[in-house]
């Protein structure tokens, strides 16, 4: 039976990957693509990307926060390419994930949340829905993130691509209104919980968040701004904020190659001795994040969290006892061994969120690999 596992790294790094840095001081530059070439196999590219190590790095600045002196402080996101103004006493985040009591110091790319409250102080009693809705009365959440636009429709048109949470049930009716001097689209998302007690009728909680789709001044992408729960009575506010959004060219990093082909290839085709392992293929190619994503699962998420243009290797590996199984072992789900697999690597940073590996079990090489475009030559 054809089983291919993909496995998502929200946080974590990857096991194969600190493998990867702990090899990459003493892999060998000459290092060979494979020691037992399968018969047939295309040729196998094994040089570093030189030129690109010597890029100077220029990375776009992080979130600026700047207190305006009149309650209210201006957001600005260099690497998205906007500016909005709110209250100053509102909490902000850099980070989708947030949730009370979890820490997360990585900041996802182009985000600002914000809440009018404390989100690691609010009493339970004022959860609804089990936990999964805020009540009105304790404040308001934003959420401004920046999603993929890869058909480049209109605002309008997008709406139909929008799901927030687990809860949303419905994308309301809305109306067409102009935001930063782009057309955009303003809108309401229906958010319902159902929940059937052993005994007693079925009970149903609704919620609305409202919802704003402005165009940027890149096609392929577009800025989503949330507000939960829309009942709120801070409305207003969050209305009279994304009123002062501005829209400006984003400014774009420029990050040196710092993880080496070379280095992934070794910790691949030799074992710990130092021994070439028999029948071992591997390969790595240079692309952008968002082709190393659409490569492995045909497009991901909408929303952007990482660097669409961060270099990455996607590793290919085949042949050989000691390929890694699903997490789990394989009696969880395949008693027959893993194949080739398949995993992304940052070329420019050791950050490992966000990225995946796909696990085979039949076939002896990823579908379609040999056909992607290495950018290191």
């Amino acid at each position: 039976m054809r089983r291919i596992l993909l496995i998502v790294v929200a946080i974590a790094s990857l096991a194969c990957g600190s493998t990867v840095r702990e090899n990459e001081s003493r892999a060998d530059a000459g290092t060979s693509a494979s020691p037992t070439p399968p018969v047939g196999a295309p040729s196998t590219a094994t040089s570093n990307c030189d030129v690109l190590a010597r890029i100077t790095p220029a990375p776009a600045p992080p979130l600026e926060i700047v207190d305006l002196a009149d309650g209210t402080k201006r957001l600005t996101s260099a690497e998205a390419g906007y500016s909005i103004v709110a209250p100053s006493d509102w909490l902000v985040f850099s980070s989708f994930i947030f949730s009370p009591g979890v820490l997360n110091s990585t900041p996802s790319f182009g985000q600002a949340h914000l809440t009018s409250y404390d989100p690691n102080a609010v009493d339970r009693a004022n959860m609804i829905a089990f936990g999964r809705m805020l009540s009105p009365s304790v404040g308001i959440r934003v959420d401004i993130e920046l999603w993929r636009n890869p058909k480049l429709e209109t605002a309008e048109d997008y709406r139909k691509n929008v799901l927030i949470g687990p809860d949303q049930s419905a994308v309301l009716p809305g109306r067409a209104v102009t935001i930063a001097g782009q057309s955009a689209y303003q809108t309401t998302i229906q958010d319902e919980f159902r929940f059937q007690p052993a005994s007693g009728p079925l009970e149903i909680t609704r919620q609305t968040r409202l919802l704003w789709l402005v165009p940027v001044l890149r096609q392929d992408r577009m800025l989503v701004i949330s507000a939960t729960p829309g009942e709120s009575a801070l409305r207003s506010q969050v209305e009279s904020m994304v009123a002062t959004l501005r829209i400006a060219p984003p400014v774009v990093s420029q990050l040196p190659v710092i993880n080496q082909r070379d280095a992934i290839l070794h910790q691949w085709l030799y074992d710990k001795a130092g021994a070439p392992i028999a029948g071992r293929r591997v390969e790595a190619k240079l692309m952008s994040y968002t082709d190393s994503v659409a490569a492995m699962n045909g497009g991901g998420l909408l929303r952007i969290d990482r660097d669409p243009d961060e270099l990455f290797w996607l590793v290919a590996v085949s042949g050989g006892p000691d390929l890694p199984q699903p997490r789990g072992g394989p009696a969880q789900y395949s008693p027959v061994p893993t194949t080739w697999i398949e995993y992304q690597a940052p070329a420019t940073t050791g950050r490992y969120e966000g990225t995946g590996t796909k696990i085979a079990s039949t076939g002896t090489w990823p579908p379609d690999f040999d056909t992607l475009i290495d950018r290191c030559h």
